[in-house]
C-alpha cells in the first residue's frame, strides 16, 4: 500500500503487480487467522459433537474436493458399505482434508484413503508414495508451526496440529508412519458408533 501511495508514483504497470500481491498476503492471512483460532477453540476445549457418522458419505466427498484440487492425481477409496464413527462431521472433514492435502503437496503418486473397522475400533488411513520423513521430522510433525528443514511447499506448519487435536476432541487417535523415499501412512483410530 506504501508503494502504491509513493510519490512520485510508481509506473503504472507495476500497479497491477502490487494489487496481485496484496490479494495473495490478504488471502495467506486469512488462512493463516482461521487456522490459528481452530487451534484455540481445540485449546479451549471447544465443543465436538459426538454423534454416529456414516464415514462412506464423507470421505468420497473430500475425493471429490480433492480431485479439483489436482485433477491429474488418482484419489482411490477404499471402504466398507458401512462404517460408522461416534464424531463431529465437520471436524472429521476437516481431518481428512488436511490429510489429503499434505498427501498431494509431499507426493506425486496416488493417495489412498480406507476405512476398516478393526479391533474394536474404526481406522482410516490416507497413504501417499511421496518423498516420506526422516525420524527426525517425524518426531516433530504434529508441533504447531514446525515445516522442517528446507520447506518448500506452501503453509504454515499447523495443518498436523490442527487435526490431532480435532481428532483427539472426538476421542480418537492419530499416528504417522513414513520411509524416505517411500511415502507416509496417517493413521485414524475412533471408537465405533454402537
Amino acid at each position: 500500500l506504501g508503494l502504491l501511495r509513493r510519490t512520485p508514483p510508481i509506473p503504472a504497470e507495476e500497479h497491477v503487480d502490487i494489487l496481485t500481491d496484496m490479494v495473495d498476503e490478504s488471502d495467506r492471512m486469512i488462512r493463516l487467522v482461521n487456522d490459528l483460532l481452530v487451534l484455540a477453540r481445540a485449546d479451549a476445549g471447544r465443543y465436538l459433537t459426538h454423534e454416529p457418522l456414516n464415514l462412506i458419505p464423507i470421505l468420497e466427498e473430500v475425493g471429490r474436493l480433492a480431485r479439483q484440487l489436482d485433477s491429474t492425481r488418482t484419489i482411490a477409496l477404499d471402504m466398507p458399505p458401512e462404517v460408522e464413527i461416534l464424531g463431529d462431521r465437520d471436524a472429521f472433514k476437516q481431518v481428512v482434508l488436511i490429510l489429503v492435502d499434505n498427501a498431494l503437496k509431499h507426493s506425486q503418486g496416488a493417495v489412498e484413503i480406507t476405512a476398516r473397522q478393526q479391533d474394536r475400533q474404526v481406522m482410516v488411513q490416507v497413504q501417499d508414495h511421496g518423498e516420506g520423513m526422516t525420524p527426525e521430522k517425524l518426531a516433530h510433525v504434529f508441533d504447531r508451526f514446525y515445516r522442517g528443514e528446507g520447506a518448500t511447499t506452501p503453509g504454515f506448519g499447523l495443518g498436523l496440529s490442527i487435526a490431532k487435536s480435532l481428532v483427539e476432541g472426538m476421542g480418537g487417535t492419530i499416528g504417522i508412519e513414513s520411509e524416505v523415499g517411500k511415502g507416509s501412512l496417517v493413521q485414524l483410530r475412533f471408537p465405533p458408533a454402537e
